[in-house]
């Protein structure tokens, strides 16, 4: 039987904004770190191979955002074969349609194998000017040998309801790709511990650190337990966080004391889903 105890990583990562090829090379370097110390997964932060402010480089950014598959992810699949890791990360994808961006997030699997494309669902404020909501309103999994796991963008982390529909898909770990300010330090810190102890899942997530024109990005990483402990954090410096995660053990503890699943009422949250004036 295949084991359900593995090592996950989180990259704290600072990007040079419009700098594809700079951006690639530390990622490979991080994932070759991450594998020497016995990671079967890595997450990088939101738009990690572009630098996330597209206002700053005005029509450049439409230039160097890519399709999946794409140059950017064919590098990045020779680099999960190279290391065997699992790799996730953001990417501002170009779709068919010219002027069209997506706020993406790609999976490679360690045999060199796109196995998830997430279209980010929720898109914030002025992220809108460049790129669009999912139009499938579909929320990514991908099967690891050791479990079921799902993933999320930034922004997506402010609605319970992106990970308690990743929980009734049966994933049992969520990579989220981020790009959190400073300011909001507060808000990443409570919602990467609320999701994971609200659906007793495990949450590896990767932040953004360093300064984009007058933004300063938050770091902070962080692998949260189930039960919302913090397994590994980060501070606001570039480095890689560690966390070994024990699958068996979340199940085992969800079956014997909290079955949020199997105690919910749906019958009782119409509300949430029913469109409003807001």
């Amino acid at each position: 039987m295949e084991k359900k105890k593995f090592k996950v990583a989180a990259a704290n990562m600072d990007c040079t904004l419009g700098v594809v090829s700079e951006n690639l090379k530390k990622m490979e370097s991080m994932c070759k770190e991450a594998a020497a110390n016995g990671a079967s997964a890595i997450c990088f932060p939101e738009l990690a191979t572009t630098g996330y402010s597209p206002v700053l480089i005005a029509e450049k950014f439409f230039e160097i955002s890519e399709p999946v598959p794409g140059p950017s992810t064919d590098f990045l699949c020779e680099v999960a074969k190279a290391t065997g890791l699992y790799i996730i990360t953001g990417i501002s994808e170009k779709s068919n349609v010219p002027g069209k961006l997506y706020n993406s997030q790609v999976t490679i699997s360690p045999e060199g194998e796109i196995v998830g494309l997430y279209r980010k669902i929720h898109v914030w404020g002025l992220e809108k000017l460049y790129w669009k909501e999912s139009t499938s309103c579909e929320f990514t999994t991908f099967e690891m040998p050791m479990c079921k796991a799902g993933t999320m963008i930034c922004y997506d982390t402010c609605f319970p309801e992106t990970a308690r529909v990743l929980a009734l898909k049966g994933v049992n770990i969520i990579f989220d790709s981020a790009a959190w300010r400073i300011q909001e330090a507060d808000i990443w810190e409570l919602n990467t511990r609320c999701r994971a102890v609200e659906n007793h899942v495990f949450m590896v997530c990767s932040n953004r650190c360093g300064v984009e024109g007058d933004s300063t990005l938050n770091g902070e990483s962080r692998i949260i337990g189930p039960r919302g402990n913090v397994l590994a954090a980060a501070g606001r410096e570039e480095e890689i966080i560690y966390a070994e995660v024990d699958i068996d053990a979340c199940i085992k503890d969800n079956a014997m004391q909290l079955s949020y699943m199997k105690d919910r009422r749906p019958e009782a949250y119409s509300l949430i889903t029913e469109c409003s004036n807001y």
